[in-house]
């Protein structure tokens, strides 16, 4: 699959998918919404090994992968090892978000997540927002 960085503002930034008219993510929301028909997946950056999957086939797929993990972790790192499988995965109707969050805590932080979402998912500002603003 295709994988697309991006840096959403989490203050801004909603996750959008035009042919499913779902939100996955928005300002407003204190969670993602795992049960949008265009999420796929997600791993988290801080439990990579320990991914979110709705998909059987994915999910399946990524079993099988795993299981590799510890032979895999000696000549890659983590990430290397989840890129690998998502950009190994063949489904050309999903894509993934790989998105990195900034924030503050007690100093600069950052986390990144990868969503594998329907091909059409876009990372837009929330018009909610923009109506704000206008």
């Amino acid at each position: 699959m295709e994988i697309i960085q991006c840096s959403p503002e989490m203050s801004v930034d909603r996750m959008y998918c035009p042919s499913t008219n779902e939100v996955i993510f928005a300002p407003d929301y204190d969670e993602i919404n795992e049960n949008a028909e265009a999420f796929i997946a997600y791993w988290h950056g801080e439990v990579l090994d320990q991914p979110e999957i709705k998909d059987a086939n994915l999910k399946a797929a990524w079993e099988k992968y795993f299981e590799k993990w510890d032979d895999m972790y000696e000549e890659l790192d983590s990430w290397q090892i989840v890129d690998k499988f998502l950009e190994d995965y063949i489904n050309s109707n999903w894509k993934v978000l790989e998105c990195t969050f900034d924030g503050m805590a007690c100093g600069p932080v950052s986390i990144t997540v990868y969503y594998v979402v329907k091909a059409d998912t876009v990372i837009e500002v929330d018009p909610s927002i923009q109506d704000k603003e206008n």
